[in-house]
């Protein structure tokens, strides 16, 4: 997944709220935007976690993003 897609998620007005698949089979949800943070070389990104904890992500680690329904993004193979 690119980080441009990712921003471009985060960005949308009006935000709505979206799961990251991640390879590992973990699904992480973006509940705001400001729970989704790049950094500047854009090696990783901060999730902010619903509970309050937070998880590193490589962004190659993306599979797919988007909510459940037909609008989800899939990673580029």
């Amino acid at each position: 997944m690119t980080v441009k897609t990712l921003k471009e998620l985060r960005d949308r007005t009006p935000f709505k709220p979206f799961e990251l698949q991640l390879a590992d089979g973990n699904r992480l949800t973006v509940v705001s935007t400001d729970h989704l943070f790049f950094f500047p070389t854009h090696a990783e990104l901060l999730v902010v976690l619903p509970d309050g904890g937070f998880r590193f992500v490589d962004p190659a680690q993306v599979v797919s993003a988007g909510s459940n329904g037909p609008g989800r993004v899939k990673h580029a193979s």
